[in-house]
């Protein structure tokens, strides 16, 4: 069970704050939900409590092991028919997991793909390139939360 000020990591969001744990009645039965405010923007989202871990709110990792998993960042990935055919699906499954080295694995899948469709002198589609840029977001989310905002450099997401 998290606390209202702590620190934690929301899916698809990235890094946030619980500013406040609140109850509803809701058709005659009240629940709690954790309300949280995440780092760069403006919203807020309400969870129940009971529900947190099966939606994938965690605590932040340490720094080792966060620093650990960016190793991984910006590897080509080798892009295949079969890659192609799942991605869809996989990039899904991979943003909303909420584990950050499932969210690097998409980036440097993202990546790949991005830097093949250039080379083929081809589009790389709006929705992987949206969906790039809300993995990059979340990884530069906990980032900043745990290293610090000056450590973006070093992973280039600045």
């Amino acid at each position: 069970m998290f606390k209202k000020g702590e620190k934690v990591i929301y899916p698809k969001h990235g890094a946030g704050k619980i500013i406040g744990i609140i109850e509803q009645d809701i058709g005659g039965k009240k629940l709690k939900y954790y309300k949280i405010s995440f780092l760069n923007s403006s919203i807020d989202v309400s969870i129940p409590i009971e529900k947190a871990e099966e939606l994938g709110l965690r605590r932040p990792l340490t720094k080792r092991v966060l620093t650990d998993a960016l190793k991984k960042l910006n590897k080509r990935t080798h892009i295949n028919k079969k890659t192609l055919i799942t991605l869809d699906i996989v990039s899904k499954e991979k943003l909303g997991s909420g584990k950050l080295e499932d969210v690097i694995d998409l980036v440097n899948l993202l990546r790949s793909l991005a830097k093949q469709k250039e080379e083929e002198n081809k589009n790389f589609s709006y929705s992987y390139s949206d969906r790039l840029e809300i993995a990059i977001e979340f990884i530069k989310s906990e980032i900043e939360q745990v290293l610090g905002k000056s450590a973006l450099k070093k992973y280039h997401l600045e």
